[in-house]
């Protein structure tokens, strides 16, 4: 049984886990993240959800996840990159874009990292993932979140994408 760490609407720990899958108590929330994954062709890393998942199946996304008990945002996500695709990153590698809090039950950590992969090399997870590909961003950004089968990373579209192309620039700390 995966545990969840609980959190107050302001990220405040609550000293309470929740098992995954039950309705979270009201007023309560859980950390979830993201990485969104860019090349040196400025492109991003997709994933397609499998057939199998509850919610969005068949729909392409950014890797990522809920943060399980105990774990930093960092070990997270560097869990959900392993998991979801077969690559491994340091911590130093990820670079923290955007928080997000109260969106639906969870807080949300959206990173970034740039990593350079052939398709053929990433390692799908039964039921959680069973296709990757390469997009170009400004392709990704006309449809994430607009357009099914794309889910976007970010609530704050328009903060998210400013982030973003100023990481492209080489920008690595966000506030």
């Amino acid at each position: 049984m995966e545990l969840w760490d609980l959190y107050d609407e302001n990220r405040i720990p609550l000293g309470r886990t929740h098992p995954r899958g039950e309705p979270l108590p009201e007023g309560t929330y859980h950390l979830a993240v993201i990485v969104v994954i860019l090349n040196s062709h400025g492109e991003v890393l997709l994933t397609r959800r499998a057939k199998e998942k509850a919610a969005c199946p068949g729909y392409w996304e950014n890797t990522g996840g809920a943060a399980r008990s105990g774990e930093t945002p960092l070990q997270a996500i560097q869990r959900e990159l392993r998991e979801e695709t077969g690559l491994v990153a340091k911590p130093e590698e990820f670079t923290l874009l955007l928080r997000e809090d109260r969106r639906t039950d969870c807080h949300f950590d959206i990173f970034a990292l740039t990593r350079d992969v052939k398709i053929e090399d990433i390692q799908f997870q039964p039921e959680e993932t069973d296709a990757a590909r390469w997009m170009p961003l400004k392709d990704w950004e006309a449809v994430a979140g607009k357009v099914a089968p794309f889910l976007c990373p970010a609530g704050d579209e328009q903060e998210f994408y400013r982030r973003l192309e100023e990481y492209l620039q080489g920008r690595r700390q966000f506030s």
